[in-house]
């Protein structure tokens, strides 16, 4: 690399190397024309260009002072004649007396020696001319005789002389015709080094570009990227600080997203960023809103404004434009987005107090149950401090091994056979012994993205009780767990249900996975496909709580499902309401006529119980049959009845957890 000055322009060592050539082979051609010119200059005297001129004038002028003579020797008496024949002698004084011949002379030997002889024809025809008339005939007759001769010697000697010039001449045309193609080629490779030049110069200026670009442009969208506000976040800030406004900072967490690029492949999920982009640049304004990428489905938008106008505006205007609908080649795909937001002064005085202010307002507007918008105020903090804390608890659980399992009988109403039982999570606290409810717990997981590992130790203790549970249960005797739509997506869940499996040999038909509507209205393609391994491997899906979501007759003819459990909301009432009787009723119906088996949760009296027997429901769990209970009361309830129950007992087994 070459450098000019400590910090100035740095030249590539490979252009360097190649303007250093253009340079030497322009020196080394320009050195070669100059020699060649000086070489032709040089030798153009020799040629007698000039003096040969001289030499032809000289014996024009002799010849003409012949003729005048010639003609004041026929008439001697004549004025005419001898006006005539002075004016020819003086031009002929002129030519060789006066004007100074040396050059003449010395390039033309044979002149040197003719010049003193005219010069005394002419000095003797000035004594004939200043004698007058009547001229002397014999005198004119023998200068003309002498001209004569004079002009023969001089034609001798310019024919002679001229023919050596012809043979240079032609020697000097050649090397002319060759400066003229040294000239050509010199011009040509001249033009291409400087063309050469040219584009390399130009190409480094669009290489800078191009790098400049890359380097504080996201690629995807064209916005500017993280790399460009950790360079530019601080001048901002300080420019609201100086002009007294108000910095307001927006983080923008797209919803789903990674259900778009499952569900509709990668190419899907880029347009999408690029239709997000789209409504983000709308809102930029030179030097005041900035829109940026930070990566992944993130972004933000820095935005200076008067401290008086409303905060919340932009905020109300991005979340109503993020949140529709786009046609993203021939897809129908929800955009979706929740933003949190912190203003400068008011919620931090630097830019990293504002992100993480910014960041809570954004957790909040998503544990909302996201398409928020959420500004920050100290309660926020107080609420994401509390979210945190209660995160590292359910690490420490995980760790610890703080969540054990209760197990809800599942009966067959025909037979009043125990067919199966439910697992359940809770958490015992270390500290306090208190037993927490799933409820209290499993939001915080999901949000905090730790629901996965809360499924693989819960599917681990499930199918190690089931396993214990299999020489003094049924063999139609089922354990179910649930499963959350998250880890579902996740394809560490499927690789953790195989290890399970082979690692405590409990067969696949003993197990049964409870998933939730939510998983089909999420459309995920990753879920989608890991509900057909699932079946194919020979474990049993049931869905969950049938009924209190977006129920689809298409999911149910499309999957290979087992079961469909009704939800406890229908059953909570169901003595007394004639609405809640015939859904009941035509779900009953339905999975039957599909085939499915049919199971009521919530049960809570007998009431209840009687009309499920008579609607032809297969299978219900409730308190009314029995509680949650721990896994050591079951399996004694297990082992003394063999999966048996008296009719004194029928459907109750009066133990609670």
């Amino acid at each position: 690399m070459v450098r000019f000055g400590s910090r100035g322009w740095r030249v590539p060592l490979t252009y360097g190397t190649a303007i250093a050539a253009a340079a030497a082979s322009s020196a080394v051609l320009i050195t070669i024309l100059f020699l060649s010119l000086s070489k032709i200059e040089y030798s153009l005297p020799r040629f007698g260009f000039f003096a040969i001129r001289e030499f032809h004038i000289a014996i024009r002028d002799v010849t003409h002072l012949r003729d005048m003579t010639s003609l004041a020797q026929a008439a001697p008496g004549s004025a005419d004649s001898l006006e005539h024949l002075s004016a020819a002698n003086d031009l002929v004084y002129i030519r060789f007396k006066r004007i100074d011949g040396t050059g003449t002379a010395s390039e033309i030997p044979a002149y040197a020696s003719i010049v003193p002889r005219v010069v005394d024809a002419v000095t003797r025809l000035d004594a004939m001319i200043a004698a007058g008339l009547p001229l002397d005939e014999t005198s004119l007759k023998e200068m003309g005789l002498e001209l004569e001769q004079l002009v023969e010697r001089m034609n001798d000697e310019y024919y002679k002389y001229g023919d050596e010039i012809n043979v240079d001449l032609y020697s000097t045309e050649k090397s002319l015709k060759r400066f003229n193609y040294q000239i050509a080629f010199a011009l040509a490779v001249l033009s291409l080094l400087a063309i050469g030049t040219a584009v390399l110069l130009i190409g480094r200026w669009e290489t800078i570009k191009k790098l400049e670009f890359l380097a504080w442009r996201d690629a995807t969208t064209g916005l500017k990227n993280r790399a460009w506000m950790s360079a530019n976040r601080d001048m901002m800030l300080d420019r609201a600080r100086l002009g007294g406004k108000q910095l307001r900072l927006f983080l923008i967490d797209l919803d789903q997203f990674k259900s778009v690029n499952d569900t509709f492949g990668h190419h899907i999920g880029d347009l999408l960023l690029k239709a997000v982009a789209e409504i983000l640049q709308s809102v930029e304004r030179p030097d005041e809103v900035v829109a940026i990428r930070l990566g992944g489905d993130e972004f933000a938008i820095m935005a200076i404004g008067d401290r008086h106008a409303a905060a919340d505006a932009l905020g109300d205007r991005l979340r109503e434009q993020l949140n529709r609908f786009a046609e993203l080649e021939g897809h129908h795909v929800r955009m979706g987005a929740s933003v949190g937001m912190a203003c400068f002064p008011e919620h931090g005085s630097d830019i990293s107090t504002l992100l993480r202010n910014a960041d809570s307002a954004l957790y909040v507007a998503k544990a909302e149950g996201r398409s928020g918008f959420v500004t920050f105020s100290p309660a926020i903090l107080n609420q994401f401090d509390k979210q945190l804390g209660e995160e590292a608890g359910i690490k420490r659980a995980l760790n610890c091994d703080e969540f054990f399992l209760v197990w809800q009988p599942q009966f067959e109403l025909a037979t009043g056979r125990m067919i199966g039982a439910e697992a359940l999570v809770r958490w015992r606290d270390p500290a306090s012994g208190a037993i927490r409810l799933p409820m209290s717990f499993i939001p915080i997981a999901e949000r905090g993205d730790l629901i996965l590992e809360v499924d693989k130790v819960v599917l681990s203790k499930a199918c190690l009780q089931a396993a214990r549970w299999m020489p003094v249960s049924a063999d139609d005797f089922v354990c179910s767990v649930n499963l959350s739509g998250k880890s579902l997506q996740n394809d560490a869940y499927f690789a953790h249900l195989l290890l399970v499996l082979r690692q405590t040999g409990l067969p696949p038909s003993r197990l049964q996975l409870e998933i939730t509507e939510g998983v089909f209205i999420q459309n995920s393609r990753n879920a989608l496909n890991m509900l057909t391994e699932i079946r194919n491997i020979g474990v049993g899906l049931a869905l969950d709580d049938f009924g209190s979501g977006y129920s689809s007759f298409g999911y149910l003819a499309d999957f290979n499902l087992d079961q469909l459990k009704i939800d406890r909301s229908f059953l909570s009432g169901l003595e007394a309401s004639k609405k809640k009787q015939n859904i009941v009723r035509g779900i009953i119906a339905l999975a039957n006529s599909l085939g499915l088996t049919v199971l009521a949760e919530g049960v809570e009296n007998e009431a209840q119980l009687d009309f499920l027997i008579a609607e032809r429901c297969h299978s219900a769990q409730g308190f009314f049959m029995s509680q949650p209970i721990e896994e050591n009361l079951l399996t004694d309830h297990l082992a003394a009845r063999q999966g048996r129950m008296k009719d004194t007992d029928k459907f109750r087994l009066g133990l609670s957890a």
